[in-house]
């Protein structure tokens, strides 16, 4: 898709920030709302995607590791209740929200992905958030752990959202942080971009942006890198030992944000 009008704050004027030669594709600045932007996109299908699954298996201890942290996160403002992971890949993160007492469900569109997790005895759909299926206030955790950045229409992904969260209830976003060291030093050779997949490109402020415009506050924004494992690499121990430094110094390349709807008291 090459339209320009912005789905987030229906702006239609761009500059450009980067530009990706080998695959045609643009990184843009919204002059309105100031969020970044793939240009031209399209619609991925993740269904039968084996490389997805993949991922997730030969990086188990890593993404294990992962959704301990995430969930340490969500555990300093809920401990109980309904949890709904929506992207939940194989299920790491519905098994640790299942040992912390949580009844946890999950969506998930890769359908190999979707069978593993459902093996571990969840209830895992491949529905849309907006079926009927899923009633109004229905979940007090909603996770979108590395989703955000893929929808194509963000605005009415978080209307069906606040329709299934409860007026108490809380979301917690993870997304690629472009506004980091590791950014600045590798450019557009750093993972985050997830060109042609990843479409939609946050910092601290339009992603604190989005949520506001949709009805949510943050509570807490924690920013931190994603994990960067040493090896014989010269390159990768740099990015590993960055990695570090942008999470002590608050600059990492990953950005988590517990939010509430904004009338919650």
């Amino acid at each position: 898709m090459s339209d320009n009008i912005c789905r987030i704050c229906g702006f239609s004027e761009y500059r450009l920030y980067l530009y990706f030669r080998n695959k045609n594709r643009s990184i843009v600045i919204c002059k309105g709302c100031g969020t970044l932007r793939t240009m031209p996109y399209f619609s991925m299908d993740y269904k039968e995607q084996e490389l997805y699954c993949e991922h997730y298996i030969e990086n188990e201890k890593d993404f294990r590791s992962f959704a301990r942290n995430f969930m340490k996160v969500v555990s300093r403002h809920q401990r109980k209740g309904r949890l709904l992971d929506i992207g939940c890949a194989v299920g790491f993160m519905l098994e640790e929200a299942r040992t912390m007492g949580f009844e946890a469900k999950g969506i998930e569109l890769n359908e190999k992905a979707r069978q593993i997790a459902s093996s571990k005895g969840f209830e895992v759909t491949g529905w849309h958030i907006g079926d009927p299926a899923y009633k109004k206030s229905a979940f007090d955790v909603i996770l979108l752990n590395h989703v955000l950045e893929h929808i194509s229409e963000p605005n009415g992904f978080m209307k069906d959202i606040s329709n299934i969260l409860k007026d108490t209830g809380i979301l917690v976003i993870g997304v690629p942080n472009h506004a980091s060291l590791v950014v600045r030093l590798y450019r557009n050779r750093w993972y985050g971009w997830g060109i042609p997949e990843h479409i939609w490109h946050f910092d601290r402020k339009s992603l604190a942006y989005l949520l506001s415009r949709n009805g949510f506050r943050i509570k807490e924004l924690v920013q931190n890198s994603q994990r960067y494992n040493f090896s014989k690499s010269l390159r990768k121990n740099s990015t590993a030992i960055l990695a570090k430094i942008g999470n002590m110094v608050g600059s990492g390349d990953q950005l988590i944000a517990v939010a509430e709807k904004a009338w919650h008291e």
